[in-house]
C-alpha cells in the first residue's frame, strides 16, 4: 500500500464477485494483503473476473487512464470509522466509506494511514486497472 495526504495505491486480487440483492449490481471483493476492499458495481461495469490481479488508485486528483481499459469512477468520501472486531482475534479495524454516486466503497485496514489521507465529503476518484491473472 502507497499512500500519500489525498492518494492511496492498491494492488491485489479479486477474491470474490458475486450477485447483490439489486439487480444488475454485483458485490466485488479485492485482498490487498493489509487492506480489504469491497465494492457495488453494476453489471455494464464488471470488467474484473476472480482471481485477476488489479490496481486500485483513490485519489483526490483526477488519475491518468487509459479509456476503454481502466475503470474511473468518483464520489465522495462519506465516512471513516475506527472499529474493534473480535473475530477471528480482537483488534482494530479502520474504514474509509465511499460513495460512488450511490453505490458503495469499503476499503478496511488495520493501518490508520489510510483513512488519514483523505477527509470526510472529499470528491475522489477510483481507478481500477486490470493487470492480468
Amino acid at each position: 500500500m502507497e499512500v500519500s495526504d489525498g492518494k492511496v495505491i492498491l494492488r491485489g486480487k479479486v477474491s470474490k464477485v458475486e450477485r447483490s440483492k439489486i439487480p444488475k449490481v454485483f458485490l466485488l471483493h479485492i485482498d490487498c494483503g493489509s487492506v480489504k476492499v469491497s465494492m457495488d458495481l453494476v453489471k455494464d461495469l464488471l470488467i474484473f473476473r476472480e482471481g485477476e490481479t488489479v490496481e486500485l488508485t483513490l485519489s483526490r486528483e483526477r488519475p491518468q487512464y487509459q479509456e476503454g481499459k481502466d475503470l474511473v469512477v468518483w464520489g465522495y468520501v462519506m465516512s471513516k470509522k475506527k472499529q474493534l472486531l473480535r473475530e477471528p482475534q480482537p483488534r482494530i479495524a479502520y474504514k474509509l466509506l465511499v460513495s460512488l454516486w450511490g453505490f458503495l466503497l469499503v476499503m478496511e485496514s488495520e493501518n490508520e494511514a489510510l483513512c488519514n489521507a483523505f477527509s470526510i465529503m472529499d470528491k475522489v476518484y477510483l481507478k481500477i486497472r486490470t493487470l492480468g491473472s
